[in-house]
C-alpha cells in the first residue's frame, strides 16, 4: 500500500485511518458509522462515499505519537456494504460508540382550529349535519385509548362579536359593525353567466346589479329576470350578514375555547365545549390559521421535547378577513413548516359532491403549505363520521413518525458532533447510517437526512432529531425496521 511522504499528508491519512477505524469496529459491534451512499462526507471532510476508495494508514514511526495504523483495502462505494478487517491500534478507542438507544416519537400535542361557519348545519347524505357528524367523530378520537398520551386543545372559527345581530338587510341594523353583506349578482334579459356584483357598473350593458334570492317553495336561486322562479313561486332576496360580526384578530383564535392539555384529562372539557357550540356566521380562514400557529408556537415554548402541530377541519374556502386568497393562507402555513420551531398544519375538509374537486385542489395548496402532503378531503356522500376519524387516527400516527427525541448521554454531556441515526431492515439486517443536514433546506431529496431541532453551532442544545422527507418515507416503507440514536460516532454529514 502506499505510504504518505509529506507531514501534512500523514495527518490527513491519521485523521481519516483514526475516523475509519471507527467505523470499521463499531460497523461490526452497531454499525455506528456505515456509509449510506455518495457524497457523504467524513467530519475532516475527505470523501468517504467514492467508489473504490484506497486503503490508507499512519506511519507508526512517524512524527505524531497516537497515529493510527490500519492495514485493510476497504471499499467505501455506493453499495452500502459494512466495513471489515479492521486493525486498529493508538489513541483512538476502538469501539467509537459508547451508546444505542431506539428513536422514541416525540410527545405529541394538536390544536384544532374547527370551522364551526354556518354551512355545517348543511346534512349528510346519511342523514346527520356535518356538525353532528363532526361532533361525533371528534369525540370518538378524544376517548380512544389510542389518543390517550396526545395533549389537544380546541378554538372554532368564526370567533363572532357579541350583540351583533345573525343577519340583516340594511346598514344600521349593524351599528358599529356594518355594513350590511348581502350577494348580489348581474341580473339581464341576455345574461347567461353568474357574475357577482356590489354596483350597476360592476356588470355588462342591459344588466342590473341585483340580490340573489331563494325561491320560497323550490328553494332554488334566483335573481330576476336572468333567473326567475316557476310560476306562482316568489323569489325572496337572501338576507345578509353584518360585515364586522365575525373577527378578523389573530388573538382570538390564539385563544383556546379549551387549552391544550393532556386528554387524559382534557377528553371531557373537550366534548362539552364541542356539544355546546352552535355553528354560525362565515369562513375567517386566515387569521384563524395565524391564531392557531401562534398557539402552537407558544406551546412548544412552555414545552421544550413536545411536536406540536395544527389540525384545521373545514367545510368552506375562506370567505372573509385577510388574507384570504388560498395562496396567501398557504404561504402562512408554509412559513409556520419551515420555521422555527417547525409548526406543521393538516387539512380535513368536508364538503357536498359537487364541491369536492374545487375544494380538493385548494385545501392541497393549505395543507402542502404546511408540509403534511395533501388534504384529507371527505365527500359528504360518505359516512362522514367514519372518514374524519380515520383522518384524525392517521395523523396522530404521522404527525411524529420521523420526529425522536434526543436520548440523555448515560454519563456527561452529549457531544452533538458525535450523533448518528441508524435504520436496521427487520430481523436485524443490514443497517444504514443516516447522515446530517443542516437543516430543513438542506435535505437531499434523494438522500434524505436528519437535521437538529436548534443549532447546537449556535449555542443551543437540542433536544430532538427531525429526518428529512426522504428518509422520512424510507423509514416509512421499512415497517418493521427500527431506527436507533447512536452517540459516540462522530457524525456522518451529507454534503
Amino acid at each position: 500500500m502506499s505510504v504518505p511522504s509529506s507531514q501534512s499528508e500523514r495527518n490527513d491519512a491519521a485523521a481519516l485511518a483514526t475516523w475509519t477505524a471507527c467505523a470499521l469496529v463499531a460497523s461490526a459491534w452497531l454499525g455506528c458509522a456505515k456509509v449510506s451512499g455518495p457524497g457523504v462526507r467524513a467530519p475532516d471532510g475527505g470523501a468517504i462515499g467514492q467508489p473504490n476508495a484506497d486503503a490508507v494508514a499512519a506511519d507508526r514511526a512517524g512524527d505524531r505519537a497516537d497515529a493510527v495504523s490500519v492495514d485493510v483495502a476497504v471499499d467505501l462505494s455506493i453499495s452500502d456494504r459494512f466495513i471489515t478487517n479492521a486493525d486498529a491500534t493508538g489513541g483512538e478507542p476502538a469501539a467509537c460508540a459508547t451508546q444505542s438507544a431506539l428513536a422514541e416519537t416525540l410527545p405529541l400535542d394538536l390544536y384544532v382550529m374547527m370551522d364551526s361557519s354556518g354551512s355545517m348545519l348543511d346534512a349528510t347524505a346519511m342523514g346527520p349535519t356535518k356538525w353532528k357528524a363532526v361532533q361525533t367523530a371528534m369525540t370518538a378520537f378524544f376517548n380512544d385509548p389510542a389518543s390517550a398520551d396526545l395533549g389537544v386543545g380546541l378554538q372554532y372559527f368564526p370567533q363572532i362579536q357579541p350583540n351583533v345581530v345573525a343577519v340583516c338587510t340594511m346598514d344600521r341594523e349593524c351599528g358599529t359593525f356594518g355594513p350590511c353583506d348581502r350577494i348580489r349578482i348581474c341580473s339581464g334579459a341576455r345574461t347567461t353567466a353568474v357574475a357577482f356584483c356590489r354596483v350597476n357598473s360592476d356588470c355588462q350593458a342591459g344588466e342590473t346589479c341585483t340580490l340573489l334570492g331563494l325561491c320560497d317553495v323550490v328553494g332554488n336561486l334566483c335573481a330576476p329576470p336572468a333567473w326567475s322562479c316557476a310560476l306562482g313561486d316568489a323569489c325572496t332576496a337572501i338576507e345578509g350578514n353584518c360585515h364586522g360580526r365575525d373577527k378578523c384578530d389573530l388573538p382570538s383564535y390564539a385563544m383556546a375555547a379549551v387549552p391544550i392539555a393532556p386528554l387524559r384529562t382534557s377528553r371531557t372539557a373537550l366534548t362539552t365545549s364541542l356539544n355546546m357550540k352552535e355553528p354560525d356566521g362565515l369562513t375567517p380562514t386566515g387569521p384563524a390559521l395565524s391564531g392557531a400557529i401562534q398557539t402552537a408556537k407558544a406551546q412548544v415554548a412552555a414545552n421544550p421535547g413536545h411536536k406540536v402541530a395544527v389540525v384545521l377541519v373545514t367545510d368552506g374556502l375562506p370567505t372573509e378577513c385577510e388574507p384570504q386568497e388560498v395562496a396567501d393562507v398557504a404561504a402562512v402555513a408554509r412559513a409556520a413548516a419551515t420555521g422555527t420551531p417547525a409548526i406543521p398544519t393538516f387539512v380535513i375538509g368536508v364538503f357536498a359532491p359537487e364541491d369536492a374537486a374545487t375544494a380538493t385542489t385548494n385545501l392541497n395548496l393549505l395543507a402542502q403549505g404546511g408540509g403534511t402532503g395533501n388534504a384529507v378531503v371527505i365527500n359528504t356522500n360518505q359516512n362522514v363520521t367514519q372518514a374524519l376519524q380515520m383522518a384524525l387516527n392517521q395523523i396522530r400516527t404521522t404527525a411524529v413518525a420521523c420526529e425522536f427525541k434526543i436520548p440523555p448521554a448515560s454519563g456527561g454531556a452529549i457531544d452533538f458532533g458525535k450523533v448518528n441515526v441508524q435504520l436496521t431492515s427487520s430481523g436485524g439486517g443490514a443497517t444504514t447510517t443516516i447522515g446530517h443536514v443542516s437543516g430543513p433546506s438542506a435535505c437531499d431529496a434523494t438522500r434524505g437526512g436528519w437535521y437538529y431541532d436548534v443549532d447546537p453551532g449556535a449555542g443551543r442544545t437540542p433536544s430532538a432529531i427531525t429526518a428529512c422527507p426522504a428518509s422520512c418515507n424510507q423509514f416509512r416503507a421499512a415497517t418493521s425496521a427500527r431506527v436507533d440514536i447512536v452517540l459516540g460516532c462522530q457524525t456522518v454529514i451529507i454534503l
